[in-house]
């Protein structure tokens, strides 16, 4: 079972949450971040880190940059307001279940929306580059 991580520290402007985590003497590339709108998890073992935010945050803006045995987070608000709390309180296991399950179909969604877009981007560039040849060796045959 993971150790609930203590001794994180936060500080906000009204558009901007700053969280700093400490790593404890873990190797960083074993930190594994999930982020979404409502929800942040870091889990790096035996540590875990759960936050059920107090407001919802711009997840495709917010950044986390790892190093110096620590996790910062800029997490952008989308709406510019002061929080009393980093994370919402008297959530019971249901609804923290609720949350959990809701920000993992968002970001399976997303991956989804990103993977067709590449796709269809990539075609679209398979084909310009196919009509291009085609034309440049019509104009080759012209030639002789």
């Amino acid at each position: 079972m993971p150790l609930q991580l203590s001794g994180y520290s936060w500080r906000q402007t009204p558009t901007t949450v700053f969280l700093s985590l400490p790593l404890r003497g873990v190797c960083a590339r074993d930190a594994d971040v999930f982020c979404s709108e409502s929800y942040l998890k870091v889990n790096f073992p035996p540590y875990l880190f759960e936050a059920f935010l107090y407001a919802p945050i711009d997840d495709g803006n917010s950044k986390a940059k790892i190093g110096n045995d620590a996790i910062v987070f800029t997490l952008y608000k989308k709406e510019a307001v002061m929080w009393e709390t980093l994370s919402i309180s008297g959530v019971d296991k249901e609804m923290m279940q609720r949350i959990r399950e809701k920000s993992i179909l968002q970001a399976q969604e997303r991956a989804k929306e990103a993977a067709e877009a590449k796709a269809t981007a990539r075609r679209e560039d398979q084909k310009y580059a196919l009509n291009v040849m085609m034309k440049a060796s019509a104009g080759c045959w012209e030639v002789f």
